[in-house]
């Protein structure tokens, strides 16, 4: 079995053994010595390059395009500061002149085109061995790239703020539904979709603006391959009438939920059940910080694996993106991860 057949035979249940799929963007860039923004975000060739080379290295069964949050914001006139350690918005878009603009050209934008042959070049030198994940953002972490998160939290000052913010999620929806296609056509096995800011929103408003737009963006996407879910921050919140974030997410019938360390790793199985295959959920802080021990990093990864690990479904992976600096302890903990993987991981 290899590393594709490994990782898609977790989706459908019980593995031979646990796959090992870590998130990783900066880190790839750093074993590769090249420069995150300049180099590694902008040259689909030397993204391909490194993270082949770093799954290669430390046994990972995924390699992944994601880079940043900012790509279809791009296409849409958002422009980018490549001055920060990853790339972000420089200036945001007006929501009251959203309507007047022209839905863009994908195939006209460089950033857009420059994951797609990250893509493409994957599927060219790996694909059919390797699982190779696509990437786009969710509906709502699209709004918040394209108009800035205070700016579509301040729209719920309105009486008529689910109107305002399902109109501005109807208007992006083509848009994602494209990106993701032309990744799939050149090679994709999986589309991640990223949702960084939605537990700022809460269980009520989720449920009324943003889950039918994504069950719909993910059931396009879902009819040629898999959607892997990555939703940011502590979204086990049950609000005071009941609504649950995590049965949420699991409604919008993404076939992966990648969940970050905040989530109780063995609540989120009981509530799941097998609807959904998680990815999680090792603490990044334990991971990514020098006043740590080497025991207590290998207890957190422990931890991890034994709550993931019972009834299959599950993937190993830390909370959100694998930290990365510095360099030698990102690449100490990412050899630990996957040595207790393997001594533990198999069914």
């Amino acid at each position: 079995m290899n590393r594709l057949e490994l990782t898609l035979s977790a989706i459908k249940g019980m593995p031979e053994k646990i796959p090992f799929n870590p998130f990783i963007m900066h880190l790839a860039a750093s074993l590769n010595n090249v420069d995150y923004n300049r180099e590694y975000c902008q040259n689909p060739e030397i993204l391909a390059q490194s993270q082949i080379k770093c799954s290669d290295f430390f046994g990972i069964d995924h390699v992944n395009v994601s880079t940043d949050a900012y790509r279809e914001a791009n296409a849409w006139g958002v422009e980018i500061n490549w001055k920060s350690h990853t790339p972000v918005a420089k200036t945001y878009l007006k929501i009251d002149e959203f309507d007047s603009l022209e839905m863009p050209d994908l195939n006209s934008n460089k950033r857009i085109i420059n994951r797609v042959n990250a893509v493409k070049l994957l599927s060219e030198k790996v694909g059919g061995e390797q699982c190779i994940i696509g990437w786009i953002e969710a509906p709502f972490a699209e709004i918040c790239c394209l108009f800035d998160l205070v700016n579509v939290l301040m729209l719920c000052k309105h009486q008529d703020w689910e109107k305002r913010i399902i109109d501005l999620i109807n208007r992006i929806l083509p848009i994602q539904k494209e990106f993701a296609k032309m990744q799939i056509e050149v090679g994709a096995d999986i589309i991640g979709a990223g949702d960084s800011a939605i537990s700022q929103i809460g269980p009520m408003r989720y449920e009324k603006c943003c889950l039918k737009a994504t069950k719909e963006l993910f059931d396009v996407i879902q009819s040629k391959v898999p959607v892997l879910y990555h939703v940011c921050g502590d979204n086990s919140v049950i609000d005071k009438e009941g609504k649950d974030m995590l049965k949420l997410v699991s409604n919008t019938n993404a076939v992966i939920l990648d969940l970050d360390y905040q989530v109780d790793l063995k609540l989120a199985k009981e509530k799941i059940g097998t609807d959904n295959c998680i990815r999680g959920n090792t603490n990044t802080q334990i991971l990514g910080s020098t006043t740590y021990s080497i025991s207590e990093v290998i207890s957190e990864v422990e931890k991890t694996i034994e709550l993931g690990k019972p009834g299959g479904m599950f993937m190993y992976a830390a909370g959100c993106e694998w930290p990365w600096k510095p360099l030698s302890m990102a690449s100490r903990n990412l050899g630990i991860a996957k040595t207790l993987v393997e001594k533990f991981g198999k069914y």
